[in-house]
């Protein structure tokens, strides 16, 4: 991912996304999700942005609808059963169905390989400070990126009265919240510790190793070996027929996964759901992402 892209999406969803989670009212279980910013809040906290940018000198155009997930993801990420076989029997956990099926626009990363680097692409029209950011040189590039840094972190700690210093320490602020929000409202939930338990000794008698029953954990002992390969795999720069073995054998993988986390599945992605939308996480950071956290 290139520093546009990371930076892009912190311009278009932090700003206020992050603003909100970070303002949560303290207490004695850690700080506690606010909720959703509404069209207004989004709208002004861009209109801010836009506004600091052009102070410093840059282009930035407000950027206040967020793309929609496929419906089929949307599906797939509810729990409903049906859904999550269909999506699973042709995508597998979305990996190399990435490669091989790029113009589905599903998957985890929904990719288009057509030229090796989706992100490098000023003519995608998801968000139209792509062009600006084209145009520029490589130093002012840079310095465009640093603007918007600046810009970002000064409507946070005015926001929430905090003294950030930089983005790394944003990044780390938000990261520990959501890891209080995901023990005690994922991993502290009997009821999900309850069926992980039972999800956990389903795959290991399929042959599965399972390195941590935490309900947050367990969602992918199954797809983490896949994600290792399909790094090496996206090194290659692969064809759709170069990755179609492996995605046979992650359908395979998600499909003996689903069936082993049918009732887990169907508890877990409702409250995992509504607990990250409260967290405010980017667009970026799906449930499937953030569930890597320890």
């Amino acid at each position: 991912m290139t520093n546009a892209r990371v930076l892009l999406a912190v311009a278009a969803a932090l700003s206020t996304s992050l603003l909100a989670a970070l303002t949560g009212c303290a207490s004695s279980e850690g700080p506690q999700p606010s909720a959703a910013p509404s069209a207004d809040q989004q709208r002004q906290s861009q209109a801010q942005l836009a506004t600091c940018m052009k102070s410093k000198g840059f282009t930035y155009h407000p950027v206040v609808s967020r793309p929609e997930l496929p419906e089929a993801v949307k599906q797939e990420m509810s729990g409903d059963y049906p859904a999550m076989k269909a999506y699973r029997s042709k995508y597998g956990f979305g990996l190399a169905g990435s490669v091989v099926y790029p113009n589905d626009g599903v998957g985890r990363m929904a990719l288009s390989l057509s030229d090796g680097n989706a992100d490098d692409d000023p003519n995608r029209d998801d968000d139209p400070n792509r062009k600006v950011i084209a145009g520029l040189s490589k130093p002012q590039q840079e310095a465009y990126f640093n603007a918007m840094d600046a810009c970002t972190l000064e409507m946070i700690n005015k926001a929430t009265g905090k003294n950030l210093k930089s983005m790394e320490e944003v990044a780390k602020a938000q990261s520990a919240m959501v890891k209080q929000i995901i023990s005690r409202e994922i991993d502290g939930d009997p009821k999900l510790v309850e069926l992980a338990s039972a999800f956990a000794d389903c795959l290991k008698g399929k042959g599965y190793q399972v390195t941590s029953q935490r309900p947050s954990q367990i969602v992918r002992s199954t797809e983490g070996p896949f994600m290792t390969e399909f790094g090496k795999l996206l090194g290659q720069k692969p064809t759709a027929d170069q990755a179609r073995p492996m995605l046979q054998r992650e359908i395979k993988a998600a499909l003996d996964d689903l069936e082993c986390g049918k009732e887990f599945y169907a508890a877990y992605r409702p409250k995992a759901n509504e607990v990250y939308d409260r967290a405010q996480l980017l667009p970026g950071l799906n449930m499937a992402a953030m569930t890597t956290e320890g």
